[in-house]
C-alpha cells in the first residue's frame, strides 16, 4: 500500500509542475507592428459617420477628445496592425489592443471582430484612431487577451 501511496504523490507533484510551468510560461509575444496613415478626407464617408456617431452620443468605441470635431480635412486615421504569436499550447482569447492617446487624438473606432489567437499560432489584432493632422504616430499600445479564462496584459510602443 506503501508504494502505491509514493508512485500516486510523484504523480500528483508531476502533474502539479507541469500544470504550473504552462501556467507560468504562457504569454502572447508580439512579433511585428505597423501602422498605416490614411487621410480623413480620403475616407470622407466613414468620416462623416463617426462624426455624426459623437454627435448623437451613438458611437460605439473609446472617444477621446470627441468636442467641437472639424471638417475632414483637418484629420488622419491611423490603424495599428499587431502580429501576436501564441507561444503556449492553449488558445488565446479575446485578444483586442487599446491605443494610449496623446493630444489630438479623437478616438478609436471599435472592433467588433473576435481575434483568438490559436495554439502554438499567430493572429492579427488591429486598432484604427482618428486623431489631428500633423500629429506623430508613435503610441503606447496596451494588449489584452484571455488564455484560461485569466486575462493577461502587456504594453507596447510603436515608434517607427
Amino acid at each position: 500500500m506503501r508504494p502505491v501511496a509514493v508512485i500516486l504523490l510523484l504523480i500528483c507533484l508531476a502533474a502539479a509542475g507541469l500544470t504550473g510551468y504552462l501556467y507560468f510560461t504562457a504569454n502572447v509575444t508580439v512579433a511585428d507592428i505597423t501602422c498605416v496613415a490614411v487621410d480623413a478626407a480620403d475616407r470622407r464617408e466613414v468620416f462623416q459617420e463617426l462624426k455624426k456617431q459623437t454627435e448623437n452620443e451613438t458611437f460605439a468605441g473609446t472617444p477621446f477628445d470627441t468636442a467641437n470635431l472639424g471638417e475632414a480635412e483637418d484629420y488622419q486615421f491611423y490603424e495599428y496592425t499587431v502580429l501576436l504569436r501564441n507561444k503556449t499550447f492553449v488558445k488565446a482569447e479575446v485578444a483586442e489592443i487599446q491605443v494610449t492617446p496623446m493630444h489630438g487624438d479623437v478616438l478609436q473606432t471599435a472592433d467588433f471582430r473576435k481575434t483568438d489567437i490559436p495554439a502554438r499560432g499567430e493572429g492579427q489584432v488591429t486598432a484604427t484612431i482618428l486623431t489631428a493632422k500633423g500629429t506623430h504616430n508613435v503610441r503606447e499600445l496596451t494588449l489584452t487577451y484571455y488564455l484560461w479564462g485569466l486575462p493577461f496584459s502587456s504594453r507596447v510602443t510603436y515608434s517607427r
